[in-house]
């Protein structure tokens, strides 16, 4: 006996819809306007002060700029209806993209610390009161980005992530600010190119997190979110169910998760086996947030061992 099901749920049901995707598109778009400011009044703040700090600190923003418009992004590619050529729909874009902007970011950073290595050696005037005044500027945009997209995340990995982004950016922000002040107070222009390498690393550190979990989506990795060694064993609790094999369970998109595997049952009529796929789709969203799977139900064991799936030996 053979039935798959999918979830009542659209795939795109990680994501808002009407009116909640609308206010979302909305609070993202002015946030890439704001940052847009930001980073152009950095970068030409930054070239007047001579501060490379100021700099790193506009290529943060950048990188936040660019979270936002990601998660815009995906928004409107979640929203495409899947086609015969591509019947799981857009959802990848907006991962793609992601890994894109990310390696990009890398590379400007590597270029930061090479520029920080040579104002170490060779130490430039900065103009702490400019920098200072720019970089609270700075602070307070992205502080007022943050409060009108907190309330619109919906659970959404991307925009999620643009948040953090923004309070991350925020913090070097006030980085910047505090060296401005020692600048003023000191003289000390070396604090300038210490920012810029601080903040560097906080960039590099962002990017490879969302690189290694791009990556871990395109290479079809479990979610980190989900213990499927405890999904394969509530599903086996189910009643009527014998036994799980053939278990996939991979990441669609922002926090769309997709499941497929072989249920084994007693021989049941189909009103029976039409209740357990019921149950353990159940199971599958409420407890895993799992709203597309499809399950194959069977009464003869087809002697794998183990829950997961062996291609090599498939027969």
């Amino acid at each position: 006996m053979h039935q798959s099901h999918d979830s009542a749920h659209s795939l795109g049901g990680g994501h808002a819809h009407g009116e909640g995707d609308a206010g979302i598109k909305r609070g993202l778009t002015a946030g890439i306007g704001l940052n847009f400011l930001i980073v152009i009044v950095e970068v030409v703040a930054g070239l007047a002060a001579g501060s490379l700090g100021l700099i790193s600190d506009a290529v943060h923003n950048f990188t936040d700029m660019a979270a936002l418009g990601i998660a815009w992004f995906a928004i409107a590619q979640a929203r495409k209806p899947p086609t015969a050529e591509k019947t799981f729909g857009y959802h990848r874009t907006g991962i793609m993209t992601a890994l894109i902007n990310s390696l990009v970011m890398v590379a400007v950073t590597l270029w930061i610390f090479y520029e920080a290595y040579q104002r170490f050696l060779n130490p430039q005037p900065v103009r702490g009161a400019l920098v200072i005044i720019t970089a609270m500027l700075a602070l307070c945009a992205n502080l007022i980005i943050v409060g009108v997209l907190k309330n619109r995340a919906h659970g959404d990995l991307n925009i999620r992530g643009a948040i953090l982004h923004l309070i991350g950016d925020a913090a070097s922000s006030a980085a910047v600010v505090i060296a401005g002040v020692v600048i003023l107070a000191t003289g000390w222009y070396g604090i300038d190119p210490l920012i810029s390498v601080v903040l560097g690393l906080a960039i590099l550190w962002g990017a490879w997190q969302i690189i290694r979990e791009t990556l871990e989506i395109f290479l079809e990795s479990s979610p980190r979110s989900i213990d499927v060694d405890r999904l394969v064993e509530e599903m086996k609790q189910e009643e009527g169910v014998r036994d799980i094999h053939d278990m996939h369970v991979w990441t669609l998109g922002s926090q769309i998760y997709a499941l497929s595997c072989h249920v084994l049952v007693d021989d049941v009529m189909v009103s029976e086996g039409s209740r357990i796929l019921r149950d353990l789709k159940e199971v599958l969203e409420r407890d895993f947030g799992i709203v597309h799977s499809t399950l194959e139900l069977e009464s003869v064991s087809c002697e794998i061992e183990g829950p997961f799936c062996d291609i090599h030996n498939h027969k």
